[in-house]
């Protein structure tokens, strides 16, 4: 996100407080307009916010949109904003800051808070002779539910991200070491994993007094979406119910034995001696580099974001592999990260902001950032992403994973949840500070009282 160091931050607590103070202010739905000719949007300027750590599209900023201002007449000035800041700079801007910005790229812990003052964008794709409907059938499921609110099209879907597993390949065809697994576990080698058990017996064959089985993040926000992805895989639909409450807080005893479970498995990957003694200190770059200097089997993390070292590495270590991490409980999939563009209800320059964004949204803008720009996303678009695949831009096992990505329910308190109170206990729980179900309970209850706090609970 560049990358998520990522791309989700961004602590909506002090948005959503914003919001609850000013709601007087909020705007409210307006009439959808028609869009004039396009010369009727030339002298327009539109002021564009993006994440200052999208750097994919630097070249897209440098050399392709002069040319598009040039070609439209419309100017765009564009605020580049750390990602933990574009929530709550875009929320004080449409509520007492006069709505100044025209467009905004939104991540998804910032989605609900901003929802409600965002433009239907179907009135637009209609304008054009679409529909929403239309748009959202060629993105990958998740995508179709996580961008609408209550009806309305609030953010075109574009950019996404989601765990999966970079392996050592020439290990796994290694003739050597498939006899030996073989002896020892009664079945072949997987080349690749496909069930949850296969992954342990994998990394426990591999871990030896120099090298171990597997890798993971284990500190900060990439930790927490690590032990995420496995809760959503074992049946639990992200961090609060329709109603707002915890999913595994006291009024779901049944998902907080499914935490349990997947914060054992994960927990154990450690107390097995099958990860390093480092892994509680480690974030994404940091797996990276233990995966890349030869020291582990297979490395469980944001590995799209460093897909080209592991391509240059081949030459030295043969093969790399990837893999969906296989779900806990069957036909479940994991977490899902995204951003999507959207242009506030309060925008005076609306059209000029629908122009910009079927500018930026188009397959040749977006393959220029996928393939000149300074690290990678993953796009929710179906045929964007299979193009990604073919070019290698992104590796197979995490395109599958995005495919099957849970949808969940994103609420102005959900980034805090995970934020504030999620990412220290998991922490806690690498650092073997909490059992599994200390950490089940402990996270249960404190994200049901923020949520109580926060009155979105129900």
């Amino acid at each position: 996100m560049n990358k998520r160091n990522f791309r989700r931050g961004g602590l909506v607590l002090v948005a959503a407080s914003v919001v609850a103070m000013l709601a007087a202010c909020s705007p409210g739905a307006g009439t959808p307009s028609t869009p004039p000719k396009a010369t009727d949007l030339r002298g327009q300027t539109i002021k564009v916010m993006v994440s200052s750590g999208h750097q994919q599209f630097n070249p897209v900023w440098d050399t392709e949109l002069p040319k598009w201002e040039a070609k439209t007449g419309i100017k765009v000035e564009l605020d580049k904003v750390n990602t933990t800041d574009i929530s709550s700079t875009f929320l004080r801007d449409v509520t007492v800051g006069g709505c100044t910005i025209d467009n905004v790229e939104m991540l998804d812990g910032g989605t609900a808070a901003a929802a409600s003052h965002m433009a239907d964008l179907g009135q637009f794709l209609k304008a054009d002779g679409s529909s929403a409907a239309e748009l959202l059938k060629d993105q990958v499921p998740f995508a179709q539910k996580a961008y609408s609110f209550n009806g309305k099209l609030a953010f075109y879907p574009f950019y996404s991200g989601a765990k999966a597993v970079a392996y050592r390949k020439s290990w796994f065809v290694d003739p050597a070491n498939q006899s030996a697994f073989q002896a020892k576990y009664g079945y072949k080698l997987p080349d690749p994993p496909t069930t949850a058990q296969q992954v342990k017996d994998v990394a426990a064959f591999f871990s030896t007094p120099t090298t171990k089985g597997i890798v993971f993040s284990g500190s900060g926000d990439p930790a927490e979406t690590t032990l995420a992805d496995l809760i959503f895989r074992n049946g639990v639909d992200g961090y609060q119910d329709a109603k707002g409450n915890a999913q595994w807080g006291p009024a779901h005893p049944n998902n907080e034995k499914k935490v349990v479970e997947a914060a054992d498995y994960l927990s154990s990957f450690i107390s097995d001696g099958d990860t390093p003694d480092s892994i509680g200190a480690m974030q994404s770059a940091d797996t990276t580099s233990n995966f890349l200097a030869g020291n582990t089997a297979m490395d469980y993390d944001h590995v799209y974001l460093f897909w080209n070292r592991m391509k240059d590495a081949q030459s030295t270590l043969g093969d790399i592999g990837t893999f969906e991490f296989p779900s806990l409980e069957k036909g479940q999939g994991g977490i899902s990260f995204y951003w999507g563009r959207g242009i506030p209800e309060c925008s005076k320059h609306k059209d000029a902001s629908w122009e910009f964004t079927k500018w930026i949204m188009s397959p040749e803008i977006q393959k220029l950032a996928l393939t000149k720009g300074v690290g990678v996303y993953v796009p929710t678009d179906k045929s964007l992403l299979s193009w990604s695949v073919d070019q290698g831009v992104i590796p197979q096992g995490v395109a599958d994973s995005v495919t099957h990505a849970k949808a969940y329910k994103v609420t102005p308190v959900t980034n805090q949840l995970r934020q504030s109170i999620d990412i220290p206990l998991v922490e806690k729980l690498i650092g073997k500070q909490l059992t599994p179900q200390e950490y089940a309970e402990t996270s249960g209850t404190q994200m049901q009282d923020a949520a109580n706090a926060a009155g979105v609970a129900h």
